[in-house]
């Protein structure tokens, strides 16, 4: 899954893309590489992913008006792991559970 701290530009894969909760995901594809425009608050307190490749579902909706619905951070992954993420790991010491 993509952090909602993913810099715009950043290119990501496609993981999933079946159905959600607001119906079918419209212009997405599984295995299509896509470039992040922004990460975003949902509605639901959550982020969003806005893609540069597809434009955004606007609707409405009450009381913030005019919305542009994204992606669910959890349908992608980054296509190169970031020198951060891998800094971490290395630095890293995992504990036996």
């Amino acid at each position: 899954m993509i952090s909602p701290e993913t810099p715009p530009g950043a290119e990501v894969i496609c993981l999933d893309a079946t159905a959600g909760p607001y119906g079918r995901c419209e212009g997405l594809a599984r295995g299509a590489i896509y470039t992040v425009a922004r990460i975003a608050r949902g509605i639901d307190g959550g982020h969003v992913v806005i893609l540069a490749e597809v434009s955004p579902w606007r609707t409405y909706a009450p009381p913030w008006g005019v919305v542009e619905v994204g992606f669910e951070l959890r349908r992608f992954r980054y296509l190169d792991i970031p020198d951060e993420l891998t800094r971490l790991l290395r630095e890293t010491q995992f504990e036996d559970v």
